[in-house]
């Protein structure tokens, strides 16, 4: 007789845990598969968690003293928006020597307390707000899933469907199949599970946010000091500036307990146009990151930190990936999968939304079992349920003709920097340079713990089709080293601003000077990238599915099995 559960939620990220803690505690048999070791190592956020939401919908309408017993790391109760310029060497120095490193920079910061913040951050202060590492929190909320009777399987590769008719049955892992009356997708943005299940194709780069974090180690006192906090008292900063080169999207800072999380988040179509068309300064998302913490208003706030940990994560653009059909018989998608995310102005907001779709998934289970029937008709119940998230999602579709133009973030801050920004100056520490791409990422994912797995590879590339791509816009995207091109005669590179640099030094020693030797070092790169082949090493992985948005269908994404791959301890 084969072995049946009530359901089975696949992830154990807020959404799938939601959804599992809600039916346990009803008594329902729910299993909560995981492909982590430990819930939360290979999660990554850099927003915060709203603990309230729609009544009845969020964390602190499921588990009421979350405040107390969650590992929350700051509550939130100051929201900034910076937008900042290029520090440049103020014009009336007339001669170096007097301050060789003196730059002057415009900055205007629009708080809770400017008349532009209710077109920033809207009152989303719920009182209830937090800065969470996943690595705990995911680790908590699992566990309390336990203690509601669930099932929680963990180190468990979810790779395939079962599907018989037109129903889904069950979940095929990497050593059995399990059946269940209803399966709940929480597997995140790199599901392949809603592609199985024929709700969309694979995503393409318009439709995901691409971000990259780095956290520093301080005191709690120090944090305290720097960015003018009590005691357990935390702030989130968005930051808007020339660093981004064209990009859309910006930096944050969030604060936690004695850690600083610093980091980008920009539209992963603007990225790639970003690094295909200003190699000059772009080789690698990374460079991006780089500009902005060096600077001066970033700097203040991380200076003398010890950093502890480089993640990157793909991240659904709500009003591009927001399944219109997010079920099917015996199937429901929530949270990243299902594309329920907002970014509205500053607000980076997906965790409460992942644990409302998970609480509605579990009633609609509910609803389901009452009827003795989980084809689609009846849990088309989810939709109606699902009614203020697509509220929430045109919402930002509307803000998005906005704020993700190129009117904003060309012209646009800058009218705003020039009549209402203050100018500051700053002393620019001189950094030695000279390290490329490989050398620079290896630094940080050596922060990294890693369990390899040296049987199997959870991506697969057909050689034939990348190598062709004249382009190979993933391997500069990749946020790590899993891709390289090999270019004959010079060497191997991750960044083609490397390759730029390297074939523009060779130019410069050939005798070519100026503005022809650029141009004829950039086409030259882009020769060389079209000829060249593509390397690929998954042991440094963090799998964020960045080839497979762009590299798709000579790349493809598969989860890792038994745990295997990066364990992050501060996302």
């Amino acid at each position: 007789m084969v072995d049946k559960h009530d359901v089975i939620v696949v992830g154990a990220g807020p959404g799938g845990c939601a959804a599992a803690y809600y039916l346990a505690k009803r008594g329902y048999d729910v299993l909560l598969v995981e492909k982590a070791k430990v819930p939360g190592q290979r999660n990554v956020t850099g927003g915060v968690l709203y603990g309230s939401y729609i009544p009845g919908y969020g964390l602190i309408d499921l588990i009421p003293d979350f405040e107390k017993e969650a590992p929350l790391e700051r509550r939130v109760v100051r929201y900034r928006l910076a937008m900042i310029s290029s520090p440049r060497y103020p014009g009336e120095y007339r001669y170096r020597a007097i301050s060789p490193n003196a730059r002057a920079y415009r900055v205007l910061e629009i708080g809770e307390d400017s008349f532009l913040d209710r077109f920033i951050h809207r009152g989303i202060s719920t009182g209830h707000d937090y800065t969470v590492i996943r690595a705990k929190f995911d680790r908590w909320f699992a566990r309390k899933v336990e203690e509601a009777g669930g099932i929680v399987v963990t180190a468990t590769a979810v790779e395939d469907l079962v599907i018989e008719g037109d129903k889904v049955v069950g979940i095929r892992t990497n050593r059995e199949e399990l059946y269940a009356d209803l399966i709940i997708d929480a597997s995140g943005v790199t599901s392949s599970l809603v592609i199985r299940a024929g709700l969309r194709p694979p995503l393409d780069p318009s439709r995901v946010y691409h971000g990259v974090k780095q956290v520093y180690q301080l005191s709690e006192d120090e944090i305290n000091r720097r960015f003018g906090l009590k005691s357990g008292e935390g702030m989130a900063i968005a930051i808007m500036g020339d660093f981004l080169h064209g990009m859309i999207g910006g930096g944050f800072i969030y604060t936690n307990r004695d850690t600083v999380s610093v980091g980008i988040v920009v539209t992963m179509e603007s990225m790639v146009r970003g690094l295909r068309d200003n190699v000059r300064t772009n080789g690698k998302p990374l460079d991006v990151l780089e500009e902005m913490t060096s600077h001066p208003y970033v700097r203040r706030y991380i200076e003398g930190a010890k950093l502890v940990e480089y993640s990157a994560h793909n991240i659904p653009k709500g009003y591009r990936t927001m399944l219109e059909k997010p079920l099917r018989s015996g199937f429901l998608v929530v949270g990243d999968a299902l594309g329920a995310f907002v970014k509205i102005g500053g607000l980076i907001d997906g965790m409460r939304r992942a644990i409302a779709t998970g609480i509605m998934a579990a009633q609609a289970y509910i609803y389901a079992r009452k009827h003795h029937d989980f084809s689609e008709k009846t849990l088309a119940v989810y939709l109606d349920l699902l009614e203020p998230i697509y509220r929430d999602i045109r919402r930002s579709a509307r803000n998005s003709k906005i704020s993700e133009t190129r009117l904003l973030y060309g012209p646009g801050y800058r009218v705003l920097l020039t009549i209402l920004g203050r100018l500051e100056t700053a002393v620019i520490p001189e950094e030695p340079n000279g390290r490329d791409a490989i050398q620079r990422i290896q630094e940080r994912t050596g922060l990294l713990t890693y369990e390899e797995d040296k049987r199997y590879s959870h991506i697969k590339i057909y050689y034939g089709g990348a190598n062709r791509d004249p382009y190979k816009m993933w391997v500069p995207a990749c946020p790590v080293n899993c891709y390289t091109i090999s270019v004959p005669g010079k060497g191997i590179f991750a960044s083609y601003r490397d390759l730029y640099l390297y074939n523009l030094e060779r130019l410069r020693r050939a005798g070519r000077s100026g503005g022809d030797a650029e141009k004829e070092a950039l086409r030259e790169t882009w020769r060389d990238v079209a000829r060249a082949e593509v390397r690929f090493d998954h042991v440094a992985c963090i799998s964020c599915g960045t080839c497979w948005v762009i590299g798709y269908p000579n790349i493809i994404y598969n989860p890792e099995r038994d745990g295997h791959g990066v364990k992050f301890r501060y996302s």
